[in-house]
């Protein structure tokens, strides 16, 4: 079973009711923490947040957000702070994927890529860097991508997002890490299984590894940590979480 290594933390993470950011939270609940799940979908992120709690007994709330507006954004952490008790831990999950190639793919699309993959991080790394300056602790957690170190053929402007979120990740874990605030940017590998990448965002938390940090090889993580992902595959089985 999974040890229940982070009790006491209080953890917001961003696009919460999908995808990686949906398996974030999961995690974090599975580790002991509390959790604010923020999504653009607020009608799941609650339903999300609900079935989370029974799965695991933590604290899960779903929260109303959006990454595109600087205001409504710290509402959000205001409110999760507000209903967690605090804050220790603001992870920026949402994300969006290309959906074509770099000359099919029109202005409106690229804007997207940007706005999520990027501003909001921008947005989110700021707000939450103020709050946890100002008192004395806390961890910033960004989600990058093997290709922002690299580059992917075909994806030229997911590209481009996340080496800049890298560049990002590496400005604030130097200039933050005197002032109390660790910064960890995360860079899975090509297709990586969600439960992976959040199974790294939490050894992150625990063990405070900030800078940049890329998620092994699948089958090498699998044999590392067995007991976390396979205890909520197993769990998501039981409560039919889709």
């Amino acid at each position: 079973m999974s040890k229940k290594t982070l009790v006491g933390k209080r953890v917001a993470i961003t696009g919460g009711a999908h995808g990686v950011g949906r398996e974030i939270a999961l995690a974090f609940l599975a580790a002991g923490a509390d959790v604010a799940l923020g999504d653009g979908d607020t009608g799941r992120a609650r339903a999300v947040a609900e079935q989370f709690a029974r799965m695991h007994g933590g604290t899960a709330v779903g929260l109303a957000l959006d990454t595109g507006d600087s205001a409504r954004f710290a509402e959000f952490l205001a409110r999760a702070e507000r209903k967690l008790g605090g804050l220790d831990v603001v992870v920026n999950a949402a994300d969006t994927a290309p959906s074509g190639s770099f000359l099919s793919e029109s202005e409106i699309e690229s804007d997207h890529q940007i706005d999520v993959n990027l501003r909001a991080v921008i947005t989110g790394s700021r707000l939450a860097g103020r709050r946890f300056v100002e008192q004395g602790h806390g961890h910033i957690v960004n989600i990058g991508s093997a290709v922002g170190v690299t580059a992917a053929l075909g994806a030229a402007v997911y590209s481009a997002t996340k080496h800049a979120v890298v560049g990002l990740g590496t400005a604030l874990h130097r200039g933050l890490a005197e002032q109390g605030v660790l910064v960890s940017t995360i860079a899975p590998g090509y297709a990586p299984a969600p439960e992976l990448v959040a199974d790294a965002i939490v050894d992150c938390v625990e063990h405070r590894r900030s800078g940049l940090v890329v998620v092994p090889p699948d089958r090498w993580l699998r044999t590392a940590v067995p007991g976390r992902t396979r205890l909520r595959r197993t769990l998501g089985r039981v409560f039919g979480v889709a």
